[in-house]
This record gives C-alpha cells, sequence and structure tokens, in this order.
C-alpha cells in the first residue's frame, strides 16, 4: 500500500467558502448571483493583501513544505490538513485551536501537529503560552497527541517535539535549537539521516574521436569543439550501474549539501579528456578528515532536510523570492531512493548507512533509543 492524494479539488466547489466570508451575511433581498461583482472585489482585496505580507506567504510555503516531507518520507497512513473550515465548541473549558494537520501513524496513533517557521538567525522557537493551551485543549477534545513541526529556516531543518519540552517564559513558550534537536521526534515520520563514503563523482567523458579544431590562435593556441562521449557516477571512485544505486547518488549529487569542486583531466599532450564533478564533505580541520577516514563514511544532512532543500529550490528563486507556495509531493518517494531491502545485498558499490535519530533520554515523554542501518 502507498499514500496517494484523497481528493483533487474543484475550483468551483472550493470557492464556496470563500464567498461565505466574502458575504458573510444577505444584502436586503438581493440574490446571492446577484452580488458577483461584491463577491470578486472582497476576495480580490483579500488576496492582495496577503500576496503583499511576505512573512504569510512564507508561513504557508512552511506549512505546505511539512506536508510535503511527510508524503515524501511515505510512513504515515494518512495526513489531512485540521486547521481548516469552521467548528463550534463548548467554551466552558476555554478555547479551542485546531493544529494544522492531523496525522495517523501506521499503528494508528493520532497526531495533531502545528508547523512552525522559526526566522533566519534564530536560535529559538517562541509560541504564544494561549495559543498552546487552546491547541492542546483541542488535541485533547479529539484524541490526539499535539506535537509542534519546528523548520528552522536558517539550518533547513526540521524537528518534531512535544510541547512539554517547551519552557515558559511570560505569555511566550520558548524553546532553543539545541534542546528541539535533543527532543526531536521526526523519526516518527519515517525520517532519517544518511552517511555514505565520500567523495560522490559525476564524471563527463569526451569523445575524443569528435573533437575538431574551431579556431588558431597566433601564439599556437587552438580553440576546440568538444563532444560528450559518455557521463558516470562514482562513490568512492567505482563506478556505479545498478540503476537505483544511480538514482539515489544522482539525488544525493544535487541535493545532500556537500561541496562540489570541478576538475578537469587531461591528456599527455594537454587535451581534455574527461570532467570530473567532485562533491566531499567540508572538512574544516585534520581532526575531521581523520575522523571520516577511520569511520569510512560522511554524513548527509536529514531526509527531510533534502527533501525540503529540493522542495524550495522548485517554488523559490534564486534570489529567494517566493514563486509557488507548493509543489504536488511524490509519494513515498524518499522511502523508495532507499528501499528496506536495500542492506540485503553487500556488493553495492553505493554504501549507504542510514541512522534513525531518537530523542535524548529525558527530553521526551516518549524516548527511544538510537538506531542505524547498515
Amino acid at each position: 500500500m502507498a499514500l496517494r492524494r484523497g481528493r483533487k479539488g474543484d475550483l468551483g466547489l472550493e470557492v464556496m467558502p470563500l464567498i461565505e466570508l466574502a458575504l458573510p451575511a444577505p444584502d436586503g433581498q438581493k440574490l446571492l448571483r446577484d452580488r458577483h461583482t461584491e463577491t470578486v472585489t472582497a476576495i480580490s482585496d483579500a488576496l492582495g493583501e496577503t500576496l503583499g505580507n511576505v512573512s504569510r506567504l512564507q508561513g504557508w510555503q512552511t506549512q505546505y513544505a511539512f506536508e510535503a516531507v511527510v508524503v515524501a518520507l511515505g510512513a504515515v497512513r494518512l495526513i489531512k490538513t485540521e486547521d481548516a473550515g469552521l467548528f463550534y465548541f463548548d467554551d466552558a473549558d476555554g478555547e479551542l485551536q485546531p493544529p494544522d494537520f492531523r496525522i495517523v501513524l501506521s499503528d494508528g496513533t493520532q497526531l495533531l501537529v502545528e508547523v512552525k517557521n522559526v526566522a533566519p538567525k534564530s536560535r529559538e522557537a517562541k509560541v504564544r503560552a494561549k495559543d498552546m493551551a487552546a491547541a492542546q485543549a483541542y488535541t485533547q477534545a479529539t484524541a490526539g497527541r499535539l506535537l509542534y513541526a519546528l523548520f528552522w529556516s536558517e539550518m533547513g531543518m526540521w524537528t518534531l517535539v512535544d510541547p512539554s519540552v517547551f519552557s515558559h517564559a511570560g505569555s511566550k513558550k520558548r524553546l532553543s535549537f539545541v534542546d528541539a534537536v535533543q527532543a526531536n521526534e521526526m523519526h516518527l515520520l519515517g525520517d532519517a539521516m544518511l552517511a555514505s563514503e565520500p567523495p560522490l563523482t559525476f564524471s563527463v567523458t569526451m569523445d575524443r574521436d569528435k573533437e575538431r579544431v574551431m579556431e588558431r590562435l597566433g601564439n599556437g593556441e587552438e580553440t576546440r569543439a568538444l563532444t560528450i562521449g559518455g557521463v558516470e557516477l562514482l562513490s568512492a571512485g567505482r563506478v556505479i550501474t545498478d540503476p537505483v544505486e544511480k538514482k539515489l547518488a544522482w539525488f544525493l549529487l544535487l541535493h545532500g549539501g556537500w561541496p562540489q569542486t570541478e576538475k578537469p583531466r587531461f591528456d599527455d599532450h594537454g587535451r581534455l579528456v574527461r570532467l570530473d564533478y567532485i562533491s566531499s564533505p567540508e572538512t574544516p580541520d585534520e581532526d575531521a578528515a581523520r575522523q571520516i577516514a577511520e569511520q569510512g563514511f560522511a554524513f548527509f544532512a536529514t531526509l527531510s532536510n533534502l527533501y525540503t532543500l529540493r522542495l524550495l529550490q522548485a517554488i523559490t528563486t534564486e534570489e529567494g523570492n517566493i514563486r509557488a507556495l507548493r509543489e504536488e509531493p511524490e509519494p513515498a518517494l524518499l522511502a523508495r531512493l532507499v528501499p528496506d531491502d536495500y542492506w540485503a545485498r553487500d556488493d553495492h558499490v553505493l554504501r549507504i548507512w542510514r541512522f534513525r535519530l531518537h530523542p535524548a533520554e529525558g527530553a521526551s515523554r516518549n524516548s527511544h533509543r538510537p538506531d542505524a542501518s547498515p
């Protein structure tokens, strides 16, 4: 079984709640169909205000990014927008506030997740205490467990944390980045951290038989036209031929976060025979390089981070401007990149380690022991 979209959506139907907001009350005996201009004006004004509010757009972009990550990880049974549409409640026990999403895990556990974007250069997430109390009240009323999905935008990193790990300060609930990492429960959604042997290389080989001189310069130099003869993907110098390994290696090259260098290869006559694009982890000092050499692998970011980087590149310009709020996610894309039976074979050229990170003991009410594959 795999995740798939439950409903396609129809603009003619989805616009109905907007009409309800644009025209909250009757206008005498005027029929609704005769209030078209009034409706369009109200919706257009609201749309213009929202499109001009960058922080609001970024908040929605983050919310959609979380949904896309969960779908791409493919480990849950259901994810549905919870904070949509009207609702009525008994206010005897105070306010209720629906979180952004309801998630049903494979074991039937119900999670209610509120998504928050943590601004660049901020090392602390803040939530209004009254908002958290209202979200907790809603969660208790609907038999779920409340969690906060925090996107630390400067690091491009997701953490999923229980409200209990926040500290209380005045009217705010606060959580530092370090504490959020220690209490992170993204493993519940299928998240993991990958590692492999460096470097990963994309190699372009020239077809020497099709090389030709385009121009002879007066100083004895020449301008030559080159034709690509073939390409290869390599892991730690070994050529990758398996289709599954190729797909994974290409994804890691594009989105893994290892810095890339370009290295041309020449023959004895100074002619270009190969161009290598080499991706290797940063090694700020000798100790870091020695550690990678001793353990035999280096880390990429988590799967959720890798996918979010890919998504933001698709919907944001190089200057950071928003082109779109969302891109339709591919269900279980990340799960298929590294199938669970990947380690059933021991002859892989692209050797992969997968680490599932669990909260530190005492950091969450649901603490578990770390584990790793392969």
